[in-house]
């Protein structure tokens, strides 16, 4: 299996396949680097694919890192595997990931795709669109007391009813089956990062071209926050999916993959 281990003894799970430019999948909270797998799949034969686990996740080490030794740490394991440049995809806690990635070296990401995602994820008196602390705070005590059934009934709750009947739900629901559970003292630690994190610095400064894609059923991310991310980023591209929830790329794989296709080969 390919693994590697960095210098704080960190042992980190990806994988790569095909060959050109360097294009990078990360994940979200209580999933894994599997959840692309039609992605990395499609996309292998015109790039060089590269998905990671994340720490406390799929096949990844656990350590309690903050999101900034995370970000540091990553880009030790990018230096060692040899992607230099690259696009970058981060669905939900992933792409505050790409955002602080971005933040500690500005040359690594040369596009950017947020799916379900946003720099804030915790609201505030002067950001209303993220999640209300006490609604987090609630979902790290049934942690506490349900894991990991609790993972499971957040993972479903992030599909729409209408998703929920539809034969790719109940496919989906085949594979999750085989999948590890992440740690639960990584997803506790995760969600202490997404109480406190805010990258609205990194997303309003950024300089190459960014995308959104999301499902306008998101509750996690909701249609309100884009307002704020077309003001900030006018330039980006918003691509959107109707009735459809926090992912896209499970539910409508071939048409996610056309937009992303279509933006990575955009000229700007």
């Amino acid at each position: 299996m390919p693994h590697l281990t960095t210098p704080r003894g960190l042992k980190w799970y990806y994988q790569s396949e095909g060959r050109g430019d360097n294009l990078v999948f990360l994940h979200g909270w209580g999933v894994n680097s599997r959840i692309w797998r039609q992605q990395a799949k499609h996309f292998s034969d015109h790039y060089r694919v590269t998905t990671i686990d994340l720490p406390g996740h799929g096949e990844s080490d656990w350590q309690p890192i903050d999101l900034d030794v995370l970000a540091e740490e990553m880009l030790i394991l990018f230096d060692e595997i040899g992607v230099s440049r690259m696009y970058a995809v981060g669905s939900s806690f992933g792409g505050m990931v790409a955002l602080k990635l971005i933040e500690k070296d500005e040359r690594r990401v040369t596009r950017l795709t947020l799916v379900g995602s946003q720099p804030r994820f915790c609201a505030g008196k002067d950001y209303p669109f993220g999640l209300e602390e006490v609604r987090i705070n609630k979902l790290a005590g049934q942690l506490e007391h349900q894991y990991p059934t609790m993972v499971h009934i957040f993972f479903r709750s992030l599909f729409t009813k209408h998703e929920r009947r539809t034969r790719r739900y109940r496919w989906i629901q085949t594979f999750r089956k085989t999948d590890s559970i992440p740690r639960k003292e990584a997803l506790l630690h995760t969600l202490d990062i997404l109480r406190q994190a805010d990258l609205r610095p990194v997303l309003e400064g950024l300089k190459i071209p960014v995308q959104f894609i999301n499902g306008t059923e998101d509750y996690i991310c909701r249609r309100e926050i884009y307002e704020y991310c077309r003001r900030v980023q006018p330039r980006a591209r918003f691509d959107w999916f109707e009735r459809c929830g926090h992912f896209p790329f499970l539910i409508f794989p071939h048409d996610f993959n056309r937009l992303l296709s279509d933006f990575l080969k955009e000229e700007r």
